[in-house]
């Protein structure tokens, strides 16, 4: 017999599915908020993999990623190469000597990973980002400089006078001068707070390997321990995240250089992009607050939507930047849109010399980390490199 419904039999089920409705919705947002465990591939112990296709890639249109990345022609050189999928390695490659666990000089992605470091401690409290950086180093408490507070140092818009590339030569830039002159090399973060102030605070972003110093030797003073501080990027990230292979030089102060000098693998730096696309979480640790995270990798240094006109500005100057992070959005003075037109506005880049890069897609859960040997004059376009890669994830 055909069962026969009843208004009541008709309520109870529009009832049970409303209530069915409501959990499912809860339970996604608290997965969402990685307050409830979920399934995903944590690369603690090591990367799990995943066959190119699978991971949907086209192989044909991946090959010419490859012909162009792996090129070697002048002094334009890859050594590793890394690519990571919804948190799957489906991609490495090694050349030049290089294997997984041999490591590279990361250049300027020192940067990047002090932000994070940074970010660790003020999720614990150590530092604040309204901190005037007086506090730490008394050589600021001057004019301009005593208005420097630690959000300034992160986004890169303290105002001191500094040139990070001299359009002559390198060996003339105040880059080089801050790590080896004989004001600074045996204790950087202190020649930073002596530099001149050409700016207010907060009202000139200028690049440069001299913020990240500073950053690191607030960290050291907050700490107070020496002990302590050594040990700090290990406890408080490289561990946690299973990172093995790092290196992260300190000057003769026992100062972390912070602006360069780290070394580490394609494999392992490409976790700390995994860090950030899960909004600071770790196997259900909050390493960074998702409010940092935002700072970091989203909000734009205000000190960049100042100037109206690329012109008398540094190069490095006319990109966007969050907290030693490059963005790829629009400012009012870029004359020629987003910096990197292949990429979506979302990328977000750590970036450094002789062509280092580890690029995020939040949007593609994608992890891409070229770690090079690039010459002077010929160099890897990054922008031809998304556009490449975007192109094999379209069938």
């Amino acid at each position: 017999m055909t069962p026969r419904y009843t208004l009541r039999h008709m309520l109870y089920s529009d009832a049970m599915r409303g209530i069915l409705f409501i959990i499912t919705f809860i339970v996604n947002q608290l997965v969402y908020a990685q307050l409830l465990p979920v399934n995903k591939p944590w690369p603690t112990k090591g990367w799990q993999t995943k066959d190119l296709k699978a991971a949907g890639f086209n192989t044909e249109k991946f090959n010419k990623f490859l012909d162009y990345v792996w090129e070697d022609e002048g002094n334009f050189k890859s050594d590793q190469i890394v690519i990571i999928k919804d948190g799957y390695l489906v991609y490495e490659g090694y050349s030049n000597g290089y294997h997984k666990d041999k490591k590279h000089m990361l250049w300027s992605l020192t940067k990047s990973m002090t932000s994070i470091i940074m970010g660790t401690a003020l999720q614990k409290g150590i530092i604040d980002k309204n901190d005037p950086a007086h506090k730490y180093f008394p050589t600021l408490n001057r004019d301009k400089a005593e208005d420097i507070k630690l959000h300034h140092v992160l986004n890169m818009s303290s105002g001191f006078d500094f040139y990070e590339e001299h359009p002559i030569h390198d060996i003339f830039s105040d880059s080089v001068s801050v790590y080896y002159s004989r004001h600074s090399y045996k204790n950087v973060a202190l020649g930073v707070s002596k530099l001149p102030m050409k700016h207010n605070p907060g009202t000139q972003f200028k690049y440069g390997t001299h913020e990240p110093m500073l950053a690191m030797g607030i960290l050291k003073k907050a700490i107070n321990n020496q002990e302590v501080y050594d040990s700090y990027p290990w406890d408080a990230l490289f561990n946690k995240l299973g990172m093995k292979n790092v290196t992260f030089e300190q000057d003769l102060s026992g100062t972390f250089m912070g602006g360069a000098y780290a070394h580490s693998t394609a494999r392992d730096y490409a976790k700390l992009g995994y860090l950030l696309l899960n909004k600071g979480k770790w196997e259900g640790e909050e390493i960074l607050t998702e409010e940092y995270v935002d700072f970091a990798i989203k909000k734009v240094a205000p000190a960049l939507y100042i100037p109206k006109t690329e012109k008398k500005q540094q190069r490095l100057n006319v990109e966007t930047y969050g907290a030693y992070f490059w963005l790829n959005g629009v400012l009012p003075m870029n004359e020629n849109g987003r910096p990197y037109p292949a990429a979506p506005e979302e990328l977000v880049q750590a970036m450094g010399f002789r062509g280092q890069t580890m690029g995020l897609i939040p949007s593609k859960n994608l992890i891409i980390v070229r770690l090079g040997s690039d010459g002077v004059y010929k160099k890897i376009k990054r922008n031809k490199m998304y556009e490449l890669l975007l192109a094999s994830m379209e069938e």
